[in-house]
């Protein structure tokens, strides 16, 4: 066991167990069905519903049973990607968790700290016998990550909590009082095929940070799937090329760190199309020096002439420039919080297949009128290009509480154990406290979390030290 020596051992103790299961988004069955085995090892009560969301109540320690109920929630989906060459296949396989004694990984992959150490914390505090606690109402939804399809899905009825603590925030001292709204819009272009002759060259973007698109857009970082339809389409101002394949991105809300097409270009035309990339390349490394300083994006043979099945080029031309008409990234920053992004869409995921071509994006805004005047925008240039969309996922924003006993408690815990103030915070990112505070008239949230760096990619990282001063204060809030 990678971290049978960190503190809280507890906590890691469950995380570990956590990271062995796969639990990437629509992958949930084991880990729903860990969750409702522990429970039913405890005796708690536990229920596990058709979209696999799990609901575990305690009842308050000694001492403090009559007290008010208070909901713990996370989610139990992680956003699972892997670097080029990682042979982990993380539909079946478990992580390989590593750690330095300062921060804790997984070689290769995503870490799935976001969400799989809430679930941590509320496992050791459940598992306890000395914590103080009042009941406890633990609520772990399902696919988060896609679209918060299990939040939005979840029968809260039967809870009498109206004390919401959400462990998914990256930030250890910032309480998260509210956040942005958003949505997912799912385009298709229809294409036609051709048997065509021509060298097939593969087209990659790599070295790209990536990162969530909510916490990481606004730094400006490169989407590897928009930097492919510019590099191809650059090229093709100088010769005729069709697209075979395209591919790029894992999640519709991590910005895509790789992507890669197959084209096929007449045999005379190879240099001048490794030419354009290269130049293409050169502009690249200008504009991300700072922000994305190791991008690459690299041309090699796949095979020498032949005949080969391949977008007409019309088609090819269509959806390339589709796909860069596209906005992408910071559309709006806040006028009334400083640093805030209003208003952001991430270009997350691009398929193919032999009729079509999809694409798929992730819409936020903390404005809801600017949001849906982005997703017209969007959609626009979809039916425009000759595509369809459909859009799911719609979830609302979490408005601002002026007055919350939640966060007045929080907050003076805080300040009692480490003598300084929180910070106090709206997020452009989205959290399920939105849509949970439709289903609990009445509903006080927080969301806290300690402190992980490049969630949604390869380079995630979890703070050991940070974990055990979250969990000391968990503790303290609900004794």
């Amino acid at each position: 066991m990678a971290f049978e020596n960190l503190e809280p051992k507890e906590v890691f103790h469950f995380f570990e167990e956590i990271c062995r299961i796969p639990h990437g988004s629509g992958n949930l069955q084991q880990i729903s069905d860990y969750l409702v085995s522990f429970a039913k090892e405890r005796n708690l009560e536990v229920t596990q519903d058709s979209e696999l969301n799990v609901i575990i109540k305690a009842p308050g320690s000694a001492g403090y049973e009559d007290k008010e109920p208070v909901i713990l929630q996370g989610h139990m989906d992680m956003v699972a990607v892997k670097e080029d060459g990682c042979d982990i296949d993380m539909k079946t396989e478990g992580l390989r968790t590593a750690t330095d004694g300062e921060y804790v990984w997984a070689e290769g992959t995503s870490l799935g700290g976001d969400d799989g150490i809430a679930v941590a914390y509320c496992l050791a505090i459940l598992d306890s016998k000395d914590i103080p606690h009042p009941p406890l109402e633990v609520v772990i939804t399902t696919n988060e990550e896609t679209g918060m399809f299990g939040a939005a899905a979840i029968d809260l009825s039967g809870l009498k909590g109206k004390k919401l603590i959400n462990i998914d925030n990256e930030k250890e001292g910032q309480f998260i009082v509210s956040c942005a709204g958003g949505a997912r819009i799912y385009s298709q272009f229809p294409v036609k095929r051709e048997s065509a002759v021509g060298s097939l060259l593969k087209v990659d973007i790599s070295g790209l940070f990536g990162g969530h698109s909510g916490e990481m857009i606004k730094c400006g970082r490169g989407n590897a799937n928009i930097l492919l339809a510019r590099t191809i389409l650059e090229a093709m101002d100088k010769v005729e090329a069709k697209l075979v394949t395209i591919e790029g991105g894992v999640a519709d809300n991590a910005i895509p760190s790789t992507a890669a097409a197959l084209v096929l270009v007449d045999e005379k035309d190879e240099d001048a199309f490794a030419e354009s990339v290269a130049a293409t390349l050169a502009d690249v490394k200008g504009e991300l020096e700072v922000k994305d300083p190791g991008v690459m994006i690299q041309v090699s043979e796949v095979a020498e002439a032949a005949e080969q099945s391949a977008i007409t080029l019309e088609n090819t031309r269509r959806v390339l420039t589709a796909i860069c008409s596209m906005p992408d990234g910071v559309q709006a920053m806040s006028s009334s919080v400083e640093g805030l992004v209003e208003t952001s869409l991430n270009l997350g995921i691009i398929k193919c297949d032999e009729e079509k071509v999809t694409v798929d994006q992730s819409v936020r805004s903390s404005v809801g009128s600017s949001k849906k005047a982005l997703m017209r925008k969007v959609t626009s240039i979809i039916t425009v290009f000759g595509g369809s969309y459909t859009v799911s996922g719609e979830y609302p924003g979490w408005k601002f509480r002026q007055e919350s006993d939640l966060r007045e408690h929080m907050v003076s815990t805080y300040e009692k154990m480490y003598g300084k103030k929180p910070v106090i915070e709206a997020i452009h990112a989205g959290l399920e406290c939105g849509i949970l505070s439709e289903k609990i008239e009445g509903l006080d949230c927080i969301s806290i979390g300690p402190d992980m760096d490049d969630i949604h990619s390869a380079k995630e990282r979890l703070s050991v030290a940070s974990t055990r001063n979250v969990w000391e204060f968990l503790k303290a809030v609900l004794a």
